[in-house]
């Protein structure tokens, strides 16, 4: 027979299908079982990124992503859990901390959620241990973010400080060469002087006193040739002092942020010992394992039934 009938197949194989699959689930049940795989609980936490500096075009959701998977919040993790004996890796082995990254993968879960938070999920066969891990990362970032911050912060000040000493220094040779020009030639206000001076020198022409005539001329002259430097020198200072002004309210506000102990995390959904396993789910495997078996024993008995009906065949 070449197009034989499944079902009829199945009825006939019934009883070794129904011990083939009743052992499967039977084997599958004992083999997924807390005897044979440790069970794994989980703990999670959604959380938003709160008062974080931009340093690219990222977002703030996608910096706290980085910081979080950076190198300073594993190892702090690795050190305060003591990951290596934690999860029964050999310390002596060369290849120990890529071991560890490979198994901490499998166990640590960082991404980014549809509605910019970033989701937190731990595994581990303590349930404690898998809450407590996500509290201390939460802790290593906002320590590790505020360090940066911080250096960051530090080295504005010490930029802003040296823009503020040197504008300083302009701003004292300025009022330098003006009190000079003042002494030497009496130069105190150039625009108020040349209006008097011109008041003064049109007066006197109309009073015809020569001697006077002379000395107005003498200290007009005088106002024209120093005047324009000391006008320059007022602008000047003028235009300094307004940069000083700008210069010293971004110093005050950098000190300002290098002093602050700012937190970094918003945490939306806080993490909890689970009292329910999540790995390994026993139905999936079961379910699988039937399907597996059923599918393997029914290719057998087609293939015997092939061979069966062929033999038969004169």
């Amino acid at each position: 027979m070449k197009n034989f009938d499944l079902l009829n197949i199945i009825l006939k194989w019934k009883v070794t299908l129904a011990i083939v699959i009743g052992s499967s689930i039977l084997l599958a049940s004992i083999f997924s079982s807390s005897f044979f795989i440790k069970p794994k609980y989980k703990s999670s936490a959604i959380i938003y990124p709160s008062n974080l500096m931009p340093y690219s075009q990222e977002s703030p959701t996608e910096q706290m992503l980085q910081l979080f998977q950076s190198d300073s919040v594993f190892n702090h993790l690795t050190d305060f859990f003591k990951l290596i004996q934690h999860y029964g890796l050999d310390p002596s082995s060369l290849t120990v901390r890529n071991e560890l990254l490979g198994v901490y993968n499998e166990n640590v879960s960082i991404k980014k959620t549809e509605y910019e938070a970033v989701k937190i999920e731990v595994l581990d066969h303590d349930p404690q241990v898998a809450c407590d891990m996500i509290n201390e990362m939460v802790h290593a970032f906002n320590a590790y973010t505020l360090k940066l911050n911080k250096s960051k912060s530090k080295e504005l000040v010490t930029i802003f400080g040296d823009q503020l000493r040197r504008k300083q220094m302009e701003i004292d040779s300025i009022n330098t060469a003006l009190k000079e020009l003042a002494v030497k030639f009496g130069l105190i206000d150039y625009t108020a002087q040349s209006r008097e001076l011109s008041k003064e020198y049109y007066k006197t022409v109309a009073s015809g006193n020569a001697k006077k005539i002379d000395e107005l001329t003498g200290s007009l002259r005088n106002l024209e040739e120093r005047g324009g430097k000391f006008h320059e020198l007022e602008q000047h200072l003028e235009h300094s002092t307004a940069e000083y002004g700008t210069l010293l309210v971004q110093y005050n506000t950098v000190i300002t942020d290098s002093q602050k102990n700012l937190t970094y995390t918003n945490m939306v959904t806080k993490p909890f010992p689970s009292d329910k396993k999540a790995y390994p789910i026993r139905w999936l495997i079961v379910t699988i394992a039937a399907c597996a078996s059923i599918l393997f024993s029914l290719i057998v008995i087609m293939i015997l039934e092939g061979r069966r009906n062929n033999l038969s065949q004169p």
